[in-house]
């Protein structure tokens, strides 16, 4: 070993002499480090702080109820004139329905009350009797049979009158009775009885305007459309209802009919009639009704007769039934009811010879017993006593028989 070499031993640490000094033996990136770090030095500490990765951009986030400082602001005050503008609109229009409905309800109310309130407490004091006579009957159970001597059916033939017919069940409250007289057809028992009284059923439609309860359906009513209605329909009443109502309130005695059933064919009646000019009954009875519809068919000389139907009538009609209980009222009043015959009968009858009262002789000369007269003329049998002979049943005819 020389002097040379063991002062200047070489390591590994040493770079090499050739990559120092020659540019080609020098590493290109290694040469970008340098010169990058040579004009930006880093300070002292930066290498000891460690580096953040980056991050997108993204909006940060905010409670409910705030808005980001990105977003647009909206133009909140054009919205808050329009919404002012529409509120002053339909506030001016519920005030203007408002003002209208409380006139149009001061103009009903101050018509009925100027023009209906003698009619309508008139009304309502003779609906009330009505009502007041129906509960009674209805709670009095089954009438015993009774009839004013002075009353005479035919005698109400061209009186006014009103007429209800209803059942028991309705008979017995006030709302039933309304039901019943609404609900009320035609029949035909008052006109087998010859009369003609007036339907209570037009009593309480007709007159529906003048009762307590439609005025205060107009004071309590929010709907305009309501009001209008009403307001037409009392028009119309004052025009066409009122003269028909105060003809209904002119009734000289009022007939009521109370069904034990739902059919007067099946179940008893019950029959009231009050004098309502004095207010005291005429006629309280239970009937039963058993008649019979005798079809009949015409026959006169010159004319064809009539086809006969396809389908015969029935017997058992209700007419039949009502006109036999109209007979049975017309002879608990001493009214002689309406008896058939056929002609055969009443000729055989009239030419048989007078019978001689028992154990008496007939000697020539002698006259005969005294002939009465029926209905029509026919003569009929006196018995001994004065008394008629019972008259042979109904065969035929056009009444139905009691």
């Amino acid at each position: 070993m020389t002097e040379d070499d063991s002062a200047a031993p070489e390591t590994d640490d040493a770079p090499p002499a050739a990559e120092a000094d020659t540019p080609e033996g020098r590493s290109p990136h290694r040469g970008a480090d340098l010169s990058v770090e040579a004009s930006h030095p880093m300070p002292a500490d930066a290498a000891a702080e460690p580096r953040v990765p980056l991050r997108p951009a993204r909006p940060e986030a905010f409670e409910a109820g705030t808005r980001p400082d990105y977003m647009p602001r909206l133009p909140w005050r054009p919205f808050l004139l329009f919404g002012g503008l529409l509120a002053l609109v339909f506030g001016g229009y519920q005030l203007r329905e408002e003002q209208l409905r409380e006139a149009l309800r001061v103009q009903i109310l101050r018509t009925h009350d100027e023009r209906l309130s003698g009619l309508a407490e008139r009304y309502r004091t003779f609906r009330g009797l009505i009502e007041q006579r129906t509960l009674e009957a209805a709670q009095a159970g089954e009438p015993e049979r009774w009839v004013d001597p002075r009353l005479r059916i035919s005698g109400l033939h061209d009186g006014p009158g009103v007429y209800l017919r209803l059942t028991l069940a309705q008979a017995r409250s006030v709302e039933g009775i309304e039901d019943g007289a609404r609900s009320m057809g035609a029949d035909a028992l008052v006109r087998c009885l010859g009369i003609a009284p007036a339907s209570a059923r037009g009593l309480y439609q007709a007159g529906a305007f003048l009762t307590q309860a439609w005025v205060d359906e107009a004071r309590a009513t929010p709907e305009r459309i309501r009001l209008r209605v009403l307001d037409e329909q009392l028009a119309r009443s004052v025009q066409v209802d009122v003269p028909a109502i105060a003809t209904l309130l002119s009734a000289q005695y009022f007939l009521l009919v109370i069904q034990q059933g739902q059919s007067r064919r099946d179940a008893p009646v019950d029959v009231y009639l009050w004098d309502l000019r004095e207010d005291r009954p005429l006629l309280r009875a239970r009937v039963q009704g058993r008649g019979l519809l005798l079809p009949v068919r015409l026959r006169f000389d010159g004319v064809a007769p009539a086809p006969r139907p396809e389908t015969p009538p029935s017997v058992h009609s209700i007419g039949a039934f009502d006109c036999s209980i109209a007979a049975q009222i017309k002879a608990l009043t001493g009214e002689a009811p309406v008896s058939v015959g056929s002609a055969e009968e009443i000729e055989a009858r009239a030419a048989q010879p007078t019978a001689p009262a028992e154990g008496a002789a007939s000697a020539p000369g002698t006259p005969a017993e005294p002939h009465d007269e029926d209905p029509r003329g026919n003569p009929t049998p006196t018995a001994p006593g004065g008394a008629q002979a019972p008259a042979a049943p109904a065969s035929a005819g056009t009444a139905p028989t009691p």
